[in-house]
Parts: structure tokens; sequence; C-alpha cells
């Protein structure tokens, strides 16, 4: 009897926040509170199912989560207080202008967003934002595609921790990257009538920050670099209090992340034992043509509709269906990494909420790069041989150990000291081939 009561209360709580506020404001006001309170009911009906669902959502952040991203939040600290990054960004602007409509300075967004994962590419498109070096349009462009999983992530935590296979986990990687530069490709064309409208006056620009808005838009908004990135380093500071300043930001920012992880793993928890995630793939499995008895279907949907919610919990949950076949768990897995779940996108509300930035680009963004992640995964596993990905069963994670810990560290360091020396490369490229632009006759 209580789960019907309990799923009737949550049928009622999500027609209370469908509602149009003209008609009943004051509906949408307690539609919140209404779901803290049940939240809370819940906790106490099924304190147990929640004591072990946070007990998981914390061995699924300590095995996986923390090796993978903490030597990469320390180094992308490092790299922003010592100034690199504005450098490689000034660098960058001949690939970002032509290719994304973006300037220079935005190239910081993209490289941190791709290589550091969730959610830095969204903290550096506020700065920008809120250092006048972006237009809202400019800002809302570059939010919709830099906000990404990393590869310490991907192929650490889910190739190597879940997957068992790296080779997996730079596989899933190129696809999300790929699928990433196609939305950046996508979204370059977005509010593109307005730009010109901007640049040739007939239309004023609605943002804050119009002089360094039309700037930007001119083209020579390489020469602007946020003023809060910019000062960050003060003159007078050691190493050794940059790198406590470093480790205290990251380890806070990872405290962050795993707090979503364990209350998305006790919400995740809640569906389930309440029967309305069961429900929900039951209904998704009657869509789909024919019957796979051999599949473990209601597992796969499930994983899905977990990662809807929460990124970790959902990879995890897919990558625990034995009996699925790859070319349809990699599509999946593909797809929850693209999409980054309702914690994440919470995380970039409140991130987001200090400037005059729409989110609805954002998250229109983050379902087209799951579809095109999915869409990659699935035709790159056609195109390469049979037998070049291997993956270990995927049973689940393994349980907490030190050797674990530190074996996957070392990979996370290793592969830091790889994407920073591309990094060096393409920017050291980029400066070469315009020094011999200028020294070339005209």
């Amino acid at each position: 009897m209580v789960y019907p009561l309990l799923i009737l209360v949550l049928a009622f709580v999500v027609i209370l926040m469908a509602v149009q506020p003209s008609r009943a404001i004051y509906i949408r006001r307690v539609s919140f509170p209404a779901l803290c309170i049940l939240f809370t009911l819940c906790l106490v009906i099924f304190s147990d199912t929640a004591a072990k669902a946070a007990l998981k959502g914390l061995n699924l952040w300590s095995s996986a989560v923390v090796p993978s991203l903490l030597p990469f939040f320390i180094a992308s600290e490092l790299l922003n207080s010592s100034g690199f990054i504005n450098v490689a960004g000034t660098l960058l602007e001949p690939v970002m202008r032509p290719l994304f409509r973006l300037p220079g300075c935005s190239s910081l967004a993209l490289a941190l967003g791709v290589t550091s994962g969730y959610p830095v590419g969204a903290k550096i498109t506020a700065d920008l934002r809120k250092s006048g070096a972006l237009t809202r349009t400019e800002a809302e462009r570059l939010l919709a595609f830099t906000n990404n999983s990393g590869p310490l992530f991907i192929i650490g935590a889910v190739g190597t921790g879940m997957l068992g296979s790296p080779a997996i986990g730079r596989f899933l990687f190129a696809c999300h990257l790929l699928a990433c530069i196609t939305i950046g490709l996508v979204f370059r064309f977005y509010r593109r009538s307005e730009e010109q409208l901007s640049i040739s006056g007939d239309v004023p620009h609605r943002g804050v920050f119009s002089r360094k808005a039309v700037t930007s838009l001119n083209g020579r908004s390489h020469n602007v670099i946020p003023h809060k990135i910019r000062t960050r380093t003060e003159p007078g500071k050691n190493p050794g209090t940059l790198i406590a300043d470093a480790v205290r930001n990251s380890v806070s920012t990872l405290l962050s992340i795993g707090g979503f992880i364990v209350l998305f793993s006790v919400v995740i928890s809640f569906l389930e034992t309440t029967g309305i995630i069961g429900m929900v793939a039951s209904a998704v499995i009657r869509l789909f043509p024919g019957n796979m008895p051999e599949w473990d279907a209601e597992g796969l949907v499930s994983g899905v509709l977990n990662g809807f919610l929460e990124i970790t919990n959902g990879t995890g949950a897919v990558s625990r269906c034995v009996n699925v076949p790859l070319k349809v768990k990699l599509p999946a897995i593909s797809f929850i990494a693209g999409w980054a779940g309702i914690s994440v996108h919470l995380q970039v509300m409140g991130i987001v909420s200090g400037t005059d930035m729409n989110i609805r680009p954002y998250l229109l963004g983050k379902f087209l790069q799951g579809i095109a992640a999915a869409i990659y995964t699935r035709a790159g596993m056609e195109l390469m041989p049979a037998g070049s990905i291997i993956a270990q069963p995927a049973l689940g994670l393994p349980g907490y150990d030190m050797y674990g810990f530190f074996q996957t560290m070392g990979r996370s360091v290793w592969m830091l000291a790889m994407v920073i020396l591309t990094w060096i490369i393409i920017a050291t490229l980029i400066r070469l081939l315009k020094n011999v632009k200028k020294k070339s006759p005209t």
C-alpha cells in the first residue's frame, strides 16, 4: 500500500510543477518544498535502502571518480594560476573564430571543458561572460558544447574501472570528443542573424557589456582577457601557496561532485524501490520491435534512466549489464556521458545563475551531444575490425582498495601529461605558423 501511495504523491507533485505560473503561481512555489517533504518521508520509510545507496555512491566516488579526476583538477588549477591558459587561449584564436564563431579567449573553456570534465567548462564560460569578454549569445553558444566529461573519467572511471578495458575508454572518449565538436559546429549558427544585426548597428546589443561585446563580434576579442582570470595570480605568491590553493580548490570541487553522486544515488534507490523506474523501463521495452529475451533489456533501460538523472550511477548500471552486447551497451554509455545527467545540469544552473545566460540552449546541446555520441559509437563499432575492442566482463565496481586507487591515479597522471604535452604542441605550432606568415613577403 505504501508504494502506490508514494507513486500517487509523486505524480501529484509532477502535475503541480507542470501548472502554468499565470494560473496558479503559488502551486509552483510549494512544489519544491513538497518534493523535499516527500524525499524526507522516503528517508524515514526506506532508511535501510537509503544507507546502502549512500554507501554505494561513496564507494563509486572514492574508487573511480577521485583517483581519476583529482590529479587533473590540481593541474588545471595550477595552469590557471600560472597564466599559461590565457596565453594558449590567445594563440588559439585562429581556430575558434572560423570553426565556432567564438573569440580566442573561449578556447580556455573548450580546452578545460574537454580535458577536465564537468562542470569546469560551465564555470569558465560563466567567468568569461561576467568579465564581458563574451556576449550573451557567444556565452550560450560556448556553454552548449564545452561542458563535457573529461578523458580521465571516460577512460579511467568508465573504461578501466567499470568496463575493465582502457581501450574501450579511449574509443568512447574519441566518440565523445567528436560529438562535442559536432555540436559546436552546429551551434555556430545559433542566433547568427542577431549577431549580424548587432554588428551593422541595426539592433543594439542587449547585454550588459555592449562595448566589449561589439569588439568581440568584430573579431578583436583575443585582446580582451577576463579580468578575474587574468588577475587570479597575485604577485608574491610562492609555489607552495599556489599548490596549496590548487589542492584545496580541487578537493572542494570533488567533495561537491561526491555530494551530488550520493544524493542522486539515494534518489535513484528510492525510484527503484518504489518500482517507478521498473514501470517506466517496462513501458519503454514495449516500444522496442521484437523480443529480446537473451538481453538484460530491463537492466539496460533502467541504467539509461539512472543516467538521465546522474552520469556515474547510470554508466555504472549499464556497465553491469553483462548479458547486453557491446554494440548496444557502448552507445548507451555514450549517450549518458554526452547528456551528463540532471545532477550535472543542476550544478551548471547554479554556476550560471549569476549571469544573464539562458540555460535552455545548453540543455538542448547536451541532449543532441548524447545522441551524436551514441551514433558515432555505433558507427565506429561497425567500421572497426572485429575483435579490436576487447573488454573484460563488467560485473560491477570493485571494492575499494588502496592498490586500485593509486593504479587509477597513475593512469590519470599519465593521461594528464599527454594532454598538456599535446596542448603545448598545438599552441607552439600555431605560433610558428603565425610567425612564418608575418615574415613571408606580401
